[in-house]
């Protein structure tokens, strides 16, 4: 009966062992599903940036071509106005009744507010190719940063001197003091001792 129970016992063991090739299956099964999710994943952050990457370009190409259509539209502007008042100022010789000089003047004054107002654009135009080149232009922010670094650490070096040179003073003034009020006590001792001996 005991070397039955034992055979019986023996049994799972051997059981047990007939399925470890079944776990380290899995585990390879595992590690393949683990190491193609992490090629998924890398590969998605890769596709994202350049993506990112795609949408700053559009953004920017629709940023050149809004100013460049804008830019066409002031020149145009400005040169059609331009035009018109050289026309009606060539006209304005010939001979005609006030009403019609009046009309002529409007139309020239109407066409200087337009060209006034393209050179106003224009020149707003420019300031804010100015601002974006500088708040964009991380080179010269990088240099203007470390130019600024320079500037207080050789002013934190100058304080830095200055005020051990000011220590160094402030000791020396301290020695002198105590030397002079040492001195002068150590004399009236010693002749109040002199003293003493005489008597």
């Amino acid at each position: 009966m005991p070397g039955g129970v034992g055979g019986v016992g023996g049994a799972p063991g051997q059981v047990a062992g007939a399925g470890n090739p079944v776990i380290g299956g899995g585990g390879v099964a595992a590690g393949g599903v683990a190491g193609g999710a992490a090629g998924n994943a890398a590969g998605g952050a890769a596709g994202a940036g350049g993506a990112t990457r795609n949408t700053n370009l559009s953004a920017l190409q629709e940023i050149e071509e809004a100013y460049n259509k804008r830019l066409d539209m002031d020149v145009a502007q400005l040169m059609e106005s331009f035009g018109d008042i050289i026309k009606t100022a060539e006209s304005l010789t010939q001979s005609k009744d006030k009403y019609k000089l009046a009309q002529e003047s409007y139309q020239i004054q109407g066409r200087a507010a337009n060209i006034v107002s393209s050179a106003e654009s224009l020149l707003a135009m420019v300031t804010e190719l100015k601002q974006t080149l500088l708040l964009n232009d991380t080179t010269t922010l990088a240099q203007l940063s470390t130019q600024r670094q320079q500037e207080l650490s050789s002013q934190k070096t100058a304080v830095k001197q200055r005020v051990m040179g000011l220590k160094e003073e402030v000791d020396k003034t301290i020695w002198e003091l105590e030397q002079a009020c040492y001195g002068s006590s150590s004399s009236s001792i010693g002749v109040s001792t002199t003293e003493e001996a005489m008597v």
